[in-house]
């Protein structure tokens, strides 16, 4: 195993989850947050962390953890590994700008983009950083918030002389054999980008699917139906039995089923057009989320499936809980 400290900046679902991974498989793991509260939950389970970049990559000294020994050595001046996990909106300023993580770069560290940044985005900051000598991966990062426990699914594009550098914590990561180096800057977030544009799609379907058998004249166990799915037939898969978990513990009728989207279904609409491709499963399951905004559509059966499938699968949050007579009235 390598000894080399690999530093985490965001500490959200995905982000908290890497650290806590990496540290039980017995890596050196620092950890950064702007806020507070993921820092103080981190250091729980005995990972490093702190708010200020600074004392994350050993420039300055920091308070000890929750054991009272502090585990704020400095990081070695040879190369530095840096995973960023952020929204991708803000990635730029974080690694790019001057005044956070970008201001202490140095020629030869790795920076890696584990969040879901726009593939082109990606390659363009493969370049910028190469004319400094710092070497970029971006890596797709799949397995929600069951990842910590079962691995997660991970793609990574980069500098394929550095691969061998990063390797030992992607397969860390990992559930075993399902990750690779798919090829230059660019090709990881492309590859989780169409997984993504891929899961809306096979979302939608389960979604509307249920919402044929749950209008049928059968009264028909959804629960029961989904378990006979879940093994030896052709639609068997996670999601699958994520909807059972959903007929098993979920209030369905109390959820508002407004769906949210965080761009990787619409950037892979975008990309295939581009190609030439025909997407329109895909576009139609985007189409239905921007849809699910208009309250008439929120009582939808199928999207409100979708939308406990967000839930079960990534911890996102549902858009509150019918609260009456009158407003489940309004959403059928």
């Amino acid at each position: 195993m390598t000894k080399q400290p690999i530093i985490i900046f965001g500490l959200g679902r995905m982000g908290s989850q890497i650290a806590k991974r990496l540290h039980k498989k017995g890596f050196k793991v620092r950890a950064w947050n702007r806020s507070i509260e993921p820092v103080k939950a981190i250091k729980k389970a005995g990972v490093f962390a702190t708010i200020s970049i600074e004392e994350a990559i050993g420039l300055k000294t920091g308070e000890s953890n929750k054991s009272g020994k502090s585990n704020n050595k400095p990081v070695s001046k040879e190369q530095r590994i840096f995973w960023v996990m952020l929204p991708h909106a803000i990635v730029d300023d974080f690694i790019l700008g001057k005044e956070q993580l970008g201001a202490h770069l140095r020629k030869g560290d790795i920076v890696i983009d584990g969040g879901n940044s726009f593939y082109k985005e990606s390659m363009r900051r493969a370049a910028e950083f190469k004319k400094r000598g710092i070497h970029f991966f971006d890596c797709g990062t799949s397995g929600g918030v069951w990842g910590e426990k079962n691995g997660f699914a991970l793609m990574v594009g980069g500098p394929k002389e550095k691969w061998p550098v990063i390797q030992p914590f992607i397969k860390a990561l990992s559930a075993g054999d399902n990750f690779a180096y798919l090829g230059v800057a660019g090709a990881g977030h492309f590859t989780k980008m169409v997984h993504n544009g891929i899961e809306y799609g096979m979302m939608e379907a389960i979604g509307e699917g249920y919402a044929v058998l749950n209008a049928s004249p059968f009264r028909l166990d959804l629960s029961n139906v989904t378990r006979v799915y879940q093994q030896g037939s052709v639609v068997r898969s996670w999601l699958i039995d994520l909807t059972r978990n959903i007929f098993d513990h979920e209030d369905i009728k109390g959820t508002i089923g407004k769906i949210d989207a965080n761009g990787e279904g619409e950037w892979t609409v975008n990309t295939g057009k581009e190609f030439g491709v025909d997407v329109r499963v895909i576009e139609d399951s985007m189409n239905v989320r921007r849809e699910s905004v208009d309250p008439k559509n929120q009582g939808k059966f199928s999207n409100k499936i979708v939308a406990l499938l967000r839930k079960q699968f990534g911890g996102h949050a549902i858009h509150g809980k019918v609260k009456d007579k009158k407003q489940i009235k309004m959403l059928k």
